[in-house]
């Protein structure tokens, strides 16, 4: 539809000249006496009427091959939207007829002013018909093609609140297996028995200060065990 974009500027040029060109039923009566300005906005008419049913015949054109491409379903749609199209561009072939016979009236008729209104209003008619030609062509190549899927959403990320992030950093902390490793069990196990008392680990601090939590049955001594944190 490209084609038709520039045609767009083209048709409103031509609409605007049959505006300046057009002044009312009081000035082509005015220009009774002037028949060479009659003619020649005659023939000025005639021409934007030709170029307007041509751009007609063009959007009628691009809707067709429109439909000829339309996607599965779609053609129905577009169809219906190219029949006016083309009926647009019929309307402004008409009008562009008439305006060349309105020309021929001016050129060589006893009242040039009358063929030269009578065009005016054919190259009216032309332009105004080819702008709707166009918009139908549109509005075919519109129809034609399927809407663009939407992009899926994308899913919310839950935070993580500072309560599950202190359990992840509680869960992740090394065991107190560690803890054997820096504990030199046999030297602060005075009496042999294989099991720490309180007084046996005074001189530890972190054993001392941590007994009841080591102490994994409270029974008062801490085992090899129970200092590899399997108890």
């Amino acid at each position: 539809m490209n084609s038709q974009h520039m045609f767009t500027s083209k048709t409103l040029a031509m609409a605007l000249l049959v505006a300046m060109a057009s002044t009312g039923t009081a000035m082509a009566q005015r220009t009774q006496g002037a028949p060479a300005t009659s003619k020649m906005q005659a023939e000025a008419a005639a021409k934007v009427a030709s170029d307007s049913a041509e751009a007609a015949r063009q959007s009628a054109q691009a809707a067709r091959d429109a439909t000829a491409t339309a996607a599965p379903g779609y053609a129905p749609s577009a169809s219906q939207y190219a029949s006016d199209a083309q009926d647009a561009a019929n309307r402004a072939v008409n009008a562009a007829h008439d305006a060349h016979g309105a020309q021929d009236v001016a050129d060589s008729g006893a009242n040039p002013a009358s063929g030269a209104a009578e065009a005016r209003e054919a190259a009216a008619t032309a332009t105004g018909a080819s702008l709707q030609a166009q918009q139908a062509a549109d509005a075919t190549t519109q129809a034609a093609t399927p809407p663009a899927p939407a992009m899926p959403a994308t899913p919310a990320v839950p935070a993580v609140g500072a309560s599950a992030q202190q359990q992840v950093n509680v869960t992740s902390s090394p065991p107190d297996s560690t803890l054997s490793a820096r504990v030199d069990f046999d030297s602060l196990d005075a009496d042999r028995d294989g099991n720490l008392s309180r007084t046996e680990v005074g001189t530890n601090t972190t054993l001392s200060s941590n007994f009841a939590r080591i102490d994994a049955d409270h029974n008062g001594r801490i085992s090899r065990k129970e200092l590899a944190g399997g108890m």
